[in-house]
């Protein structure tokens, strides 16, 4: 029998060291790391050397935080990290392969001062992105040796974690950290999709409302008290094909040009008033989808390039193959199910190459909702075409439109995805300026045939 220890004597704590778990803490719930179990295998070479890590084992980023304690002896740390230093990029390497990921970011964490400098800095344009830091558990201190990789907690939130356990504050266990994993799992992930879900698409309720407005102008003008003077469809701005010839009343003036590729997309059959009422309940459910999960930016800057890419579409089938079903003389382009069917193929594409992050569950909900609706919409066709007057082709141009869309953007970083790179919000913004001048050209164009009213055809 021993004698009990005095009452001065503090044993330490089980487990990990007390600042590598108020960090691992902060790995879980901030950085969306997930726990590494010490007998995983995909730790590769690294199992067993370190004391607590965290990881990232899916999606388009691979990482790895691991808190190892440095020899005691100063000759023997250097040759310990630089060690250490190589496996772990042969670590990411491997991740890389194995996992697809695009980049890997690895922080080795010393849980003692570390003396010196490494001259073994990650090259620019490396995938493996490696950092070095130190904590002085001790006198709650901290430093780096390698710089930190982006989206790591920096050298001052190390410092911060090592002073608060340092002055007292509560430290998580292991199973405490464990547990918040869990819950970041679960609320972390899935709740912002389900934020998102939830949140009003005030944009597409816009454009639903800009579909019924003009279509009210055009029945009123056009269908409920037509004049002699009245505005044709194609002085609205419809798009006639490339073998367009007038008749029917319709402008001479009605050609291929390049506003009406985007005025064509805010027009609807004038005396069909299921157009506007298919269109616009399309617009409510696909259209709230890509909001929600993509943006406001995106929703309206996809709308316009795919109802665009549709049109050229239309006028190059026209152009070159005239003979194909659906082309006529006197047939003519308007509608947003062209835009529509692009917002489909962006949905369609939802987790595949951009927002790998975003949960399993969620993408495949979404994209079997797409394909549902694609599914819907050829059987559409075939049974109400020739009544309804379909447009395939432009329908799609602007599928495949936005299917290319859905391989660069990607969904919003908070279910996720990222943020846009500057490069494809000067392609958005691009297009919203240039559709912006389209329409008012095509209100010019209006305003004149209006107030410039041309002769009936006759022959």
């Amino acid at each position: 029998m021993t004698d009990a220890a005095p009452p001065t004597y503090a044993a330490p704590p089980p487990g990990p060291n007390p600042v590598a778990l108020a960090i691992a803490y902060d790995l879980v719930t901030r950085y969306r790391l997930r726990l590494a179990d010490q007998r995983d295998g995909r730790l590769g070479e690294l199992l067993g050397h370190y004391v607590l890590a965290a990881a990232m084992w899916n999606g388009p980023r691979a990482a790895l935080v691991g808190f190892y304690e440095p020899p005691a002896d100063p000759a023997a740390a250097g040759p310990d990290l630089a060690a250490r230093c190589d496996a772990a990029r042969r670590w990411g390497q491997s991740r890389i392969h194995e996992q697809g990921a695009q980049v890997c970011d690895i922080l080795l964490v010393a849980l003692g001062p570390l003396a010196g400098t490494l001259s073994a800095a990650t090259t620019p344009g490396d995938p493996v992105r490696l950092g070095v830091a130190w904590v002085d558990t001790v006198n709650a201190n901290a430093g780096a040796v390698l710089p930190i990789p982006p989206g790591m907690p920096p050298v001052g939130e190390l410092r911060a974690r090592a002073r608060a356990v340092h002055d007292g504050a509560p430290t998580p266990t292991l199973a405490a950290v464990d547990l918040a994993e869990r819950q970041a799992v679960a609320g972390g992930y899935v709740a912002p999709v389900r934020r998102a879900m939830v949140t009003q698409p005030y944009l597409t309720y816009a454009l639903i409302a800009i579909f019924v407005v003009i279509w009210v102008l055009e029945y009123t003008t056009l269908t409920l008290h037509p004049t002699s003077s009245s505005p044709d469809i194609c002085s609205w701005g419809a798009l006639p094909n490339a073998v367009f010839y007038p008749a029917f009343g319709q402008s001479p003036a009605c050609g291929v040009t390049w506003w009406r590729f985007v005025s064509s997309a805010f027009l609807h059959d004038p005396s069909n008033v299921y157009h506007v009422l298919f269109n616009s309940i399309a617009m409510l459910f696909i259209g709230r989808l890509v909001e929600q999960l993509y943006g406001r930016l995106v929703l309206l800057g996809a709308f316009l390039i795919t109802a665009i890419g549709g049109g050229l579409l239309w006028v190059a089938v026209s152009t070159f193959a005239p003979s194909l079903p659906g082309i006529t003389p006197t047939s003519i382009s308007l509608g947003a199910s062209g835009g529509i069917a692009g917002l489909i193929g962006l949905l369609l594409m939802v987790g595949r190459v951009q927002g790998k992050n975003v949960p399993v569950g969620i993408t495949h909900t979404v994209r079997n909702y797409a394909v549902t609706v694609i599914v819907l919409n050829v059987v559409l066709t075939f049974v109400f075409g020739p009544s309804l007057d379909i447009n395939n082709y432009a329908h799609i141009g602007g599928l495949a439109c936005g299917a290319l869309l859905g391989c660069i953007l990607p969904p919003i970083m908070s279910i996720g995805g990222r943020d846009h790179r500057i490069v494809e919000k000067i392609v958005l913004w691009g297009a919203i300026a240039f559709s912006a001048v389209a329409l008012l050209f095509a209100l010019l164009n209006l305003a004149t045939a209006i107030m410039h009213p041309l002769p009936p055809i006759t022959g």
